[in-house]
């Protein structure tokens, strides 16, 4: 009998390196592509919503294209890999606790200034805005880019993807009066962006880091207190605790021989899910 049966050869879908690079200079591509895809939706929905959305406040507008971001986000989710892939795991006690408690402190530090009286409907502007902003941003900067930048190294792949997550605050120009304060953002979120890298690799996961970007916008819309100087703070430590621990990283890494996962601490669950 004559074996009728063909092979058949699956071809690469044209934007797979994008989402699965297998080069260093793909992965690079890939991080700028994440970033113009949420460029092109902040300053596109910005536009709009000024269009159409004329009497309505700078918070309210962004809440709509927050909203419109999560939804890509999830949408194109299954390209970058399964959830779990994207670092969606549970989080277990044992993993960077202490690290977390940092972070968990930093980000309540401004209630400790008082909480400003504010109207029901603009808490739950806040609370929608931000819940929606801390789950969105970690899983696009954490998730996949995060996953696409492997390739660059255990140290490199994070500070150009903070790097990135910085610059994709440019777009808040359309939502914000003052060109200075935005600038300021763009340098915030690069420092947040690495202090809350060093907590991905170093926790295995981006649930915890979703609640606590939740805290740490919402605290300090709230707060009563110097909101700029406790920010600069905030990222100055933030800046400082990227920096030493993904050195480390980086030195462990080079004595394993490459970047993959840090070796096993006693206690520690942590894998580097990138």
């Amino acid at each position: 009998m004559t074996d009728m049966t063909r092979e058949t050869t699956t071809r690469p879908r044209p934007w797979s390196a994008l989402t699965r690079p297998r080069t260093t200079g793909q992965a690079f591509t890939a991080g700028l592509a994440v970033l113009a895809g949420t460029l092109a939706i902040t300053v596109v929905g910005g536009l709009l919503t000024k269009l159409f959305m004329r009497e309505a406040s700078g918070m309210l507008r962004a809440l709509v294209v927050v909203a419109v971001l999560t939804v890509v986000a999830v949408a194109v989710r299954p390209h970058y890999g399964s959830w779990r892939d994207l670092g969606v795991t549970p989080w277990t006690p044992s993993s960077g606790s202490g690290l977390l408690l940092v972070a968990l402190s930093l980000a309540v530090s401004p209630l400790a200034f008082g909480v400003q009286t504010l109207e029901p409907k603009v808490w739950l502007l806040l609370l929608a805005g931000y819940l929606l902003t801390g789950f969105t941003e970690e899983l696009v900067w954490r998730g996949m880019a995060w996953r696409v930048l492997t390739l660059l190294g255990p140290a490199r792949g994070p500070l150009v993807g903070s790097a990135l997550f910085g610059l994709a605050h440019l777009g808040n120009v359309l939502y914000r009066d003052s060109v200075v304060l935005v600038a300021a953002q763009v340098w915030g979120a690069f420092c947040f962006g690495l202090g809350y890298a060093a907590l991905r690799r170093r926790t295995g996961t981006i649930v915890p880091l979703m609640g606590l970007h939740l805290l740490t916008d919402l605290c300090a819309a709230v707060s009563s207190g110097p909101s700029l100087a406790l920010l600069v703070g905030q990222d100055v430590v933030l800046l400082t605790l990227g920096v030493v621990l993904l050195a480390r990283d980086s030195r462990s890494a080079r004595r394993l021989g490459d970047g993959g996962p840090l070796p096993q601490r006693r206690g520690s669950t942590a894998t580097n899910l990138g």
